[in-house]
């Protein structure tokens, strides 16, 4: 039986490999993360320019980015309290992809990244399958923001798919992990095992934090994290065989090894998120003043607020409809 789920796991496993090079979000990988800075540059000076005369006033690129670092932590953190059933661990990678791509579209000024994470989360909750309706989604939160999130979720999930390029399907590094730790549960020893495997999901957990999940394959990252695990518990030569015969020859392989080098100096350099509350405090302050400056500015000449306004009724009719379906 064991060989038997191993092969089919293993022809699964190919499948998936031919599905991911050939999907949107391979193509959409970037190639350094200079692309990736000049992406945020570029959405944050467009926004400046199209208030010029409140430019200063705007939050600077290096500060729009620490926020949305800020509600990354806060999207896992909102991922985790889920119990009854926990969210599958492919929503929360999901959803991160969701909200880094959005702020390559959008300024953080535009769009609050609070209304935002709870928007992509429940999204990918739809795409992968979570079955929960909005009114318990927005259940989790404090009785103050609901109705106030709920209406934000139902108006702009066409914006956030819009914003993705109705490119809803992601694939995360944990699929092939569980694939190369199948491949090498035989190889390692029993007492070490657990602890690898710890090890490996913890990077990943990590690297989620970091824009690895924009510059490279999944599997590429799975396999950084399958070296880092074994460096944790003293397996590495079993990992460099293992590595060798992944690649069909030499060159093949040190480009390989050269990949993994660049994922994990990559998160070494970006994982960490170091600011002062007080300074955090006055960014969060500095956004949301804009944000709803903006809003009421655009109050005439925006449908945004008609949609919000219609959202409500169709948040209290669904609790309705669900609390006579319980009785």
């Amino acid at each position: 039986f064991k060989l038997s789920y191993y092969n089919e796991y293993k022809s699964y496993l190919s499948q998936a490999k031919r599905m991911f090079h050939n999907s949107t979000q391979m193509k959409m990988l970037f190639k350094s993360e200079s692309e990736i800075l000049d992406k945020r540059n570029n959405v944050n000076s467009t926004f400046r320019e199209t208030y010029p005369n409140c430019s200063e006033f705007f939050l600077p690129l290096e500060d729009e980015h620490l926020l949305c670092r800020k509600f990354e932590r806060e999207l896992l953190r909102f991922c985790s309290i889920f119990e009854d059933p926990p969210l599958f661990r492919s929503i929360k990678c999901t959803a991160m992809n969701y909200f880094k791509r959005f702020y390559l579209k959008y300024s953080a000024m535009q769009y609050y990244p609070q209304n935002v994470m709870l928007l992509c989360v429940y999204l990918a909750c739809k795409v992968e399958e979570y079955n929960i309706c909005i009114d318990k989604f927005v259940a989790m939160l404090e009785r103050s923001l609901q109705h106030e999130t709920g209406s934000f979720i139902i108006a702009h999930e066409f914006l956030l798919m819009e914003a993705l390029g109705y490119s809803l399907i992601v694939h995360n590094a944990f699929k092939p992990l569980d694939g190369f730790l199948l491949e090498l549960a035989p190889k390692i020893d029993v007492s070490k095992f657990a602890d690898m495997e710890k090890h490996a999901k913890s990077f990943i957990n990590d690297a989620i934090l970091t824009d690895s999940i924009l510059l490279y394959p999944p599997s590429q990252v799975a396999l950084a994290a399958v070296t880092y695990a074994s460096e944790q518990v003293d397996c590495k030569d079993v990992i460099r065989e293992y590595l060798a015969g992944l690649c069909p020859d030499q060159v093949t392989l040190v480009k390989l090894t050269s990949t993994l080098s660049d994922i994990r100096r990559h998160l070494q350099h970006n994982y960490k998120f170091q600011i002062t509350s007080s300074k955090l405090k006055e960014i969060e302050s500095k956004c949301k003043s804009i944000n709803k400056l903006l809003t009421s500015n655009q109050d005439s000449n925006s449908s945004s607020d008609d949609n919000v306004q219609s959202a409500a009724p169709i948040v209290k009719r669904r609790k309705t409809d669900d609390e006579s379906n319980d009785d």
